[in-house]
């Protein structure tokens, strides 16, 4: 049987943070990806169960300390 792999990627939802994603999609790997637009967050997850993966958003702005520990807790 075969581990399913969790991956946090930051800044997931543009640029080369949402290349690495769209790379790492794929079965048996469910990708956290974090981003401050919950838009853009949805189309990523969405691209990653087409490809097979699984995945998580998870909303939060670096530059909050609070958002930063909220992310964490997640």
């Amino acid at each position: 049987m075969t581990e399913e792999r969790t991956i946090l990627v930051t800044g997931a939802t543009d640029g080369v943070g949402r290349r690495v994603v769209e790379r790492l999609a794929a079965p048996g790997v469910h990708l956290l990806v974090h981003g401050r637009s919950t838009d853009r967050g949805k189309a990523v997850t969405g691209h990653v169960e087409r490809a097979g993966g699984s995945a998580t958003f998870l909303k939060a702005d670096f530059d909050s300390l609070a958002e930063v520990r909220a992310l964490a807790e997640r």
